[in-house]
Order: C-alpha cells, then structure tokens, then sequence
C-alpha cells in the first residue's frame, strides 16, 4: 500500500502525520501557496503539474490510494481526483471536515456565487469578506456599492485594492472574543464567509451571531462522488488498514497439509 493524501488543510497534514506514525507508507502533497508541508512523511508542494499530471505522478510511484484531504471548496482538485483515480481504478477516500450547521441565533443568507451575493449586500455599508481571495471585478462592484470594506486572506491580495478597501492578512485559528473586536473595531454590518467547517474559522460566524450580523454563506460546491466519503480521520485509517489486511490476505500463499499415503 502506497497512500498519496492531497491536501492543504490542517485536517490531511494531521491525518498524514497519523499515518505516517502507523507505519503507513504515505506521501503528503500541498499546493504550498499559503504553507510548507510539516509533516514527518515524505511530502511534495507546488501541484502536479510539474510531474506531468496527477495521473502520472500516481503511475510512476505507484500511488495504491489517494486520499482527497483539500479544502471543501477546491473543487477543481476534488473533481480532478475523482476522475483520475476511476480511470486509473485507484482507490480514492474523501476527507472534508463537516459543514457549519446553523443555528437558531444564526442570521444566515446562502448564496451560490459572486453575482448573487453582491446584489444581496447592496444594503449594507461595511462589510468583512472573509472569503479567500477575490476578483478585481467583485472587489470594485462591492466597494462601489459600500461605505467600507475589510478583506481578510491568509496571502496578500492579487488585486489593485480600492481607496475604501483595507486589507488584512492573517492565518486561522481565530478567537472569539478578537473576531468581535474586529468586527466592532471596523463597524462591520454584513460578513461574507465560505461555509469550510471546522473549528479553525468558526470564531467569525459566532461573533456576527452575537453581535447580531448577517452572515452571507457560500454553500459548498456539488462534487463528483466518490465511492468512500468520510468526515473524520478514524475511519479514514479504519478504511485503509481494512484494505491492508485484505491485501495481506490475498497475497498470502494457500496452505494445505497432504496426508501421508499409508496405502499398500
């Protein structure tokens, strides 16, 4: 067993570590636009393209499966992978952390893209989008309609920012009680937010519920499927050490005891 865990979130680099500790050969890859890999196991960064694909990269080391450990919203990745891995007929086991749930003191709108959510905050005067990166075009539409706006990303924008624009680099995980400050600190009346899940982030969405804030939730992008979809890394490992097992066994050479011919 070869295991190839794509991922960019802290949940693949932990679940690579765990791996790696049960003695599972296991490579980490990450696109190394925000981070480098820590990880004790052999790891790779910048993508697969300098490998010639991810298909080749998966022949030539003998890759037996792949783990899509990517944020939920990397769907090119996500969709990438499940292609490749049917056509190469390679395992291939989703790990997305669960989605945020709202609540009862959550004031959400969902949205599916950027045209939807632009008409929708027209309303509001300064918004925080907490979001990842942006286009110029919706920067300029949303600072135009705006009072004020406040761009958080993990790397610096690759955007011209307007004169009313601010932009904030800062690395999760965040705290609650420094969310509501930066939300009080900048007034902020509107959060645009991706709906990522995890613990990292979430500090944001409970802030904008006390301070009764709406927040404009991306949903999750529809991914192709795959055959094995999990949101934690037990079973993930529970999978892979099935698979090992039954592996074993099958490689195993058949045994069987010849009685001795005791006829004359």
């Amino acid at each position: 067993m070869r295991v190839l865990v794509v991922g960019g979130t802290a949940d693949g680099r932990k679940l690579a570590t765990q791996l790696h500790e049960l003695g599972v050969d296991v490579i980490y890859s990450i696109a190394g636009i925000v981070r480098k890999a820590t990880v004790p196991c052999l790891s790779i960064s910048g993508g697969f393209t300098q490998f010639g694909g991810l298909a080749q990269y998966l022949t030539d080391n003998h890759i037996t499966h792949v783990i899509d450990a990517t944020h939920p919203f990397a769907q090119t990745m996500s969709n990438t992978i499940a292609k490749v891995t049917k056509d190469l007929s390679i395992t291939a086991i989703r790990f997305h952390r669960k989605a945020w749930q709202k609540t009862t003191r959550d004031n959400w709108v969902e949205v599916d893209d950027w045209p939807c959510l632009i008409e929708k905050v027209a309303k509001h005067n300064s918004l925080f989008i907490t979001a990842g990166q942006v286009s110029q075009s919706v920067i300029d539409a949303l600072s135009a309609q705006s009072s004020q706006v406040l761009l958080r990303t993990a790397m610096p924008a690759k955007i011209t920012l307007p004169a009313n624009v601010t932009w904030l680099k800062a690395i999760g995980p965040f705290h609650l009680e420094d969310e509501k400050q930066l939300l009080a600190t900048y007034h902020i009346d509107a959060v645009i937010s991706k709906n990522s899940g995890g613990d990292a982030t979430y500090a944001k969405i409970e802030a904008a519920a006390l301070a009764n804030i709406p927040v404009y939730q991306f949903k999750r992008p529809v991914l192709q499927a795959l055959t094995y979809q999990f949101d934690d890394a037990l079973s993930c490992i529970a999978l892979l050490q099935s698979s090992s097992t039954l592996a074993e066994s099958e490689t195993t050479p058949n045994t069987r005891v010849i009685e001795p011919n005791n006829e004359i």
